[in-house]
């Protein structure tokens, strides 16, 4: 009967250290799917910014080009009459 508890108490054992194993195993793949994720995840914050740097320049390109196309709108104006009456003088003198 004595022998009988140590046999089971040795079973006990060795199930609690193949259970520990697998926690430490399982501990490691967590430890380093969360690491990965971390760098992924900084990859991502980083292309973030980046987009962001874009679409202010971006926004600042289309900010100078209304402001050149406004600051110029009369000149265009001119060059467009000039060119209809060019064409209107053509077409009927020409």
């Amino acid at each position: 009967n004595k022998r009988q508890t140590q046999k089971e108490r040795l079973e006990t054992a060795h199930q609690a250290e193949q259970t520990l194993a697998e926690l430490t195993t399982m501990f490691s793949k967590m430890s380093s799917l969360i690491h990965s994720q971390g760098e992924t995840l900084v990859k991502i914050e980083d292309d973030v910014e980046a987009a962001m740097d874009h679409v202010e320049a971006g926004r600042e390109e289309i900010v100078k080009l209304y402001e050149w196309t406004s600051g110029n709108r009369a000149l265009i104006l001119k060059c467009f009459a000039i060119l209809i009456v060019v064409i209107v003088f053509m077409r009927f003198y020409g």
